[in-house]
């Protein structure tokens, strides 16, 4: 059936009206018959002019039948994909069709010839030779559909679903009273931020839930602790002062007299010094001073050294000499034999015995004679310093180790920490040093004795104290960044980020889930190609020229063969690293893919712009001032700048006011004429000497 589809957008094509004939020299008749035709054309065309037979875009076209859901238009050179665009609404009629409507699927151009696949809304197409086919007069671009005129009444019921809905176009407005329950929030969605003040309970919180990070620094006073919840292991070292110790435990010097001994008191120092003995009392015999025999009195060791020292001298069988190179010359025993006691007052050398235990002294005896120690013990050192007492034997200067002798001021040190020895022996004490003589203490202290770092760390007290201090903060960091060669799935809150080591790539945590922090693309986009084997419907990893598939889910395109993918329907392009066909592909199938990059333009504010020009290819002029009254800007006659002109009036609006025109022309210049306008020009008008005038065009110049 002719009618406005066999129009040409050629002109002169158009001979033929509904089979009336239109060519140059057409009987006067056909003028009449062709306008009624061509109003019952355009008729036709209003009747349903929401359905247009666009065929190729230009003269009659003949649709071909290929399948119940595919056709073809074939047009020299004609790509008409764009026409017949993927969710494009289509109408076909024929003898078998009848009257079908659908939605375009996909289409792709090869050879002058365009395939499209319709999916419709039922039925399927005939095999006709009368096929007509229509397109919706709305396409996906371009359309006409006022803004703002799409309401809820427009809308049918349930039509609203989640993929029409844009991120974040869900605000607080739009959801009901009431209407978010449990099962719509996400896990670790309520945030501090979404909960009200006080509106966290005992009843909102699970046993054992509130742990040390949850309680703010010096927040728990003794109303807050349970009677005997604070033992040994929760005080710190040196923590319990004199202050925090019950009166009652301590005696003091006031009350020793008539404190009865127990095991839940002790004394202070004072206490101490008044209860018992103190060597600088008159209760002490020291060294030198007269011996008194009853029970008031305590000697000092020096005391009873020199007491001793008397008695033996008194008995025999004791000598005392200053050094080990005092020996006498003779046996000091008495029988010359075994049983008298040698006590040399302090070595003045070192001396380390062999093997045997036994320590040789040259020039030991007062006469220089070599002095020979037995029983020293393998390899043991009599230090300087120290005295030692052996004992004779029937072989001259030959003598049996029997002890050594401790310094006599380091004796009197220790007695000094009489006191502090005390303290050793409380229950308290001996329970701490059974701790600390455990072995797992043990090896703990001589791995920190091990530790060459420790006086360096004593020293950068004040960055651990910092670090302490920002501990909240470091903890913070910790748990928002994150090193890890697969995405974290637990304490993930939105903003978290974390440094994926198999992509080397740093990922940011969205509602979404996790994403790449910045563009997959490195540029504007990047291309893959991989050829399909037979039913693959997923591509991903290395591509046929070794390129690995990376992308921003959303900014990507996918053809099968040439044929663009509508995503989402005719592929899935979400992950990031692959894409997946709604259908498998066949062997040989080509998929090229185009990523392109993502970006944000920075934006300048014209008021930051204070010196020099801007240029034409940057939105600017490219001039430095704003012209003359009168004039306007407009591109020079070398096309490659701009400029300012006088405007040249259509009309005089101002009495007195004249048209004028140059009267010579001083340089060479081209005036072209347009066929549609009708030009013209005033007066005598003088080409200079060696100067061109070149009228061009179609149009015609009067000169009046």
């Amino acid at each position: 059936m002719s009618g406005i589809k066999d129009y040409s957008t050629t002109q002169a094509d158009n001979i033929s009206l509904n089979g009336i004939n239109t060519a140059e020299g057409m009987l006067p008749s056909n003028l009449n018959n062709a306008i009624r035709a061509l109003m019952k054309n355009t008729r036709d065309f209003y009747n349903d002019s929401q359905w247009v037979i666009f065929g190729d875009g230009s003269g009659a076209y003949t649709p071909a039948y290929v399948s119940g859901t595919q056709f073809t238009i074939t047009s020299t050179g004609n790509d008409l994909t764009s026409n017949y665009h993927a969710n494009r609404r289509i109408k076909a009629t024929g003898t078998n069709t009848g009257t079908k409507v659908g939605t375009i699927s996909s289409s792709a151009y090869s050879n002058n010839v365009t395939t499209v696949n319709v999916t419709w809304d039922s039925g399927a197409l005939g095999n006709d030779t009368d096929l007509e086919i229509y397109l919706a007069g709305l396409t996906a671009t371009d359309n006409s559909i006022p803004l703002g005129v799409v309401s809820s009444t427009n809308l049918a019921d349930g039509s609203v679903t989640t993929n029409k809905l844009a991120d974040d176009a869900v605000t607080n407005a739009k959801i009901a009273d009431n209407a978010v329950q449990a099962s719509q929030v996400n896990a670790n969605a309520i945030t501090e931020a979404k909960i009200n003040a006080g509106a966290v309970t005992n009843t909102k919180l699970g046993a054992d839930a509130v742990n040390g990070s949850k309680i703010a620094d010096d927040s728990i006073d003794s109303e807050h602790l349970v009677d005997g919840s604070i033992d040994t292991a929760h005080i710190g070292d040196d923590q319990v002062t004199i202050a925090k110790i019950a009166d009652a435990a301590i005696v003091v010097a006031s009350e020793q007299a008539a404190h009865t001994p127990n095991d839940t008191t002790f004394y202070t120092t004072s206490a101490a010094d008044t209860r018992f003995l103190n060597k600088d009392t008159s209760e002490l015999i020291n060294s030198g001073q007269s011996w008194t025999s009853n029970d008031n009195f305590i000697a000092t060791t020096g005391a009873i050294d020199a007491r001793v020292t008397d008695l033996v001298d008194d008995v025999g069988g004791f000598v005392p000499i200053a050094n080990e190179t005092s020996f006498p010359n003779t046996n000091p025993d008495v029988n010359d034999g075994v049983g008298t006691i040698v006590s040399v007052q302090i070595l003045a050398n070192s001396h380390t015995a062999n093997g045997s235990g036994v320590v040789t002294i040259a020039n030991g005896t007062v006469g220089n004679s070599t002095v020979t120690l037995n029983n020293c013990g393998n390899g043991a050192t009599l230090s300087a310093g120290f005295g030692i007492l052996v004992e004779s034997t029937t072989t001259l200067h030959t003598y049996n180790f029997h002890r050594l002798v401790p310094k006599a001021t380091e004796v009197s040190t220790v007695a000094a920490k009489s006191t502090q020895i005390g303290l050793l022996g409380t229950t308290d004490a001996v329970a701490d040093m059974n701790t600390l003589g455990t072995s797992q203490t043990v090896s703990d202290m001589n791995t920190l004795a091990a530790i060459s770092g420790l006086n360096t760390l004593a020293s950068n007290s004040a960055n651990v104290t910092t670090a302490v201090t920002n501990l909240s903060s470091i903890n913070n960091f910790a748990e928002v960044y994150r090193i890890s060669a697969s995405a974290p799935t637990s304490s993930l809150n939105v903003g978290d980020l974390y440094f994926d080591t198999n992509a080397n790539e740093l990922k940011v945590y969205k509602s979404s889930g996790w994403a790449a922090a910045g563009s997959s693309v490195n540029g504007t986009a990047a291309r893959f190609k991989y050829t399909a084997s037979g039913g693959q419907t997923t591509f991903t990893g290395s591509d046929d020229a070794g390129a690995t598939l990376a992308y921003d889910a959303g900014f990507i395109d996918v053809y099968l063969n040439g044929a663009k993918l509508v995503n989402g329907t005719d592929v899935t392009v979400t992950s990031g690293t692959s894409v997946v066909l709604a259908s498998g592909a066949t062997a040989g199938d080509i998929i090229s893919i185009v990523a392109y990059g993502t970006f944000n333009v920075a934006a300048i504010n014209a008021a930051n712009i204070t010196a020099g020009t801007l240029a034409t290819a940057r939105g600017g002029t490219g001039l430095s001032s704003i012209g003359s009254a009168g004039q306007a800007l407009v591109v020079n006659a070398g096309a490659n700048a701009l400029e300012f002109s006088t405007i040249q009036a259509s009309e005089i609006t101002t009495q007195g006011n004249v048209f004028s025109n140059y009267n010579t022309i001083s340089s060479n210049i081209t005036t072209t004429l347009s066929s549609t306008k009708n030009s013209f020009l005033a007066g005598d008008i003088t080409v200079a000497n060696n100067i061109t005038w070149t009228i061009s065009g179609s149009g015609s110049l009067t000169i009046i």
